[in-house]
């Protein structure tokens, strides 16, 4: 197989000696690129630089895709917060010695939001009658959740802007930031056509707000192959919201807040599992059994997207696609005897050659990976590596053993070596 046939070429897991991780660690195991999380982070600075909004842009994280603290490291030097939904996530993130936060809990009690109070970084409540709360109990701000969709998603509805504004003007108090949920997996012209009606919210309602949060819905294309197809056009969308915002008038102290999920995260992480049996054909149809389980990830189950994947040898090679006239199409099947313990939803190109002794590479799983990867019937739950800049795996996760279920989050990064 020639470079060009390498579908893993230019890739940090090309790159990742895959033969000493699952000798040392085994299989299943996720694993995740310091390398290219750092890389997608400046991708969004750099844009938001270019268009002259460098000073007015921040980003936050969500922790709940990719709940490992040492995943998210690099972001204490860099700059970036965490968006954080319980006070779990907080204790644990302090521990890691995170400071950078804003809080958006979703419907809580009067007690979890004074929790958020108390600790001082910016919450987002989510109806009339929990920022009622804060004003009641002398909350050192104000910030709010809205939800324009008028969905069923936590937040204040469009049709209650004006009640919050009254709420908040009895109370001689002002908004401090305003988060507006606008959906997830938008694409360039969603965002951008999104972005007007954000900025009239913030003209219309809340003028004095010295923060608009944009959230998150940044869509990242997992069916793609190519790196700067995959992820979102972050130039063009900052040189779209700076002209808006300038013909709209919004004053130049008022900063921006992103919530990007998927495009820092997803092409950070891979799932590598091992191929248990030749592939079984049957009336049914086709499986290839491996040791893993089901992904309840958003991005596949919920959403039925595409995850690319990659088979190899046990060798560690690549096994090329080949030209779709050799192979079948296949169920990816986790090890369990339940009847849905499909690995991702839908029928995969398996070509020749794949087997007992070989491996299954999922691609893009950052996000949603390890938080939504099943362990049923008391199968072991996956262990996490990070590869360091310098391409040194480090276990970060431990895997439960026989006789415990449960995944163990490591205080300190262990070197995985021969």
């Amino acid at each position: 197989m020639t470079a060009s046939d390498c579908r893993l070429t230019g890739s940090w897991v090309g790159r990742a000696d895959l033969r000493l991780i699952a000798d040392q660690v085994g299989t299943p195991v996720f694993l995740y690129s310091q390398e290219q999380i750092l890389k997608n982070i400046a991708r969004i600075k750099e844009a938001a630089q270019a268009a002259g909004l460098g000073s007015r842009v921040e980003l936050y994280v969500p922790f709940f895709p990719n709940s490992n603290p040492h995943v998210l490291k690099p972001f204490q030097e860099l700059g970036v917060g965490i968006l954080l939904q319980l006070p779990s996530e907080y204790r644990l993130l302090r521990r890691f010695g995170f400071e950078k936060f804003i809080v958006s809990p979703g419907h809580v009690s009067d007690e979890e939001i004074t929790f958020w109070d108390r600790a001082g970084h910016p919450v987002f409540l989510s109806s009339l009658d929990e920022v009622a709360h804060s004003l009641r109990t002398g909350a050192p701000t104000i910030s709010a959740r809205i939800d324009s969709l008028d969905s069923g998603k936590p937040g204040v509805k469009f049709s209650q802007l004006g009640e919050l504004s009254a709420l908040l003007a009895d109370h001689g108090r002002e908004l401090e930031c305003l988060e507006v949920y606008c959906g997830s997996g938008n694409s360039l012209d969603d965002m951008v056509g999104i972005i007007e009606n954000l900025f009239r919210i913030h003209t219309t309602h809340f003028p004095t707000a010295r923060s608009i949060n944009f959230a998150g819905g940044h869509g990242f294309v997992y069916e793609k192959w190519d790196e700067e197809e995959k992820h979102f056009d972050w130039r063009q969308y900052f040189a779209a919201l700076r002209a808006i915002a300038d013909r709209m008038g919004i004053p130049e102290h008022v900063t921006f807040l992103f919530e990007p999920a998927r495009d820092v995260l997803a092409d950070t992480g891979a799932l590598l599992l091992s191929v248990e049996r030749n592939v079984i054909t049957h009336s049914v149809g086709s499986l290839v059994v491996t040791d893993g389980s089901r992904m309840l990830m958003p991005s596949a189950q919920l959403r039925d997207r595409r995850h690319n994947v990659v088979f190899l040898d046990a060798d560690m090679k690549e096994i090329p696609p080949g030209d779709g006239t050799k192979g079948v199409e296949a169920m990816l099947r986790g090890r369990s005897i339940l009847r849905h313990d499909y690995i991702l939803p839908g029928e995969y190109a398996v070509p020749e050659g794949v087997g007992a002794g070989g491996h299954l590479l999922i691609l893009d799983v950052g996000a949603y990976c390890a938080t939504q990867h099943m362990e049923f019937l008391n199968i072991p739950p996956a262990a996490e590596v990070l590869i360091d800049t310098a391409g040194t795996p480090h276990l970060i996760t431990a895997r439960g053993d026989d006789l415990d279920k449960w995944r163990h989050l490591l205080h300190e990064k262990q070197p995985v070596g021969r």
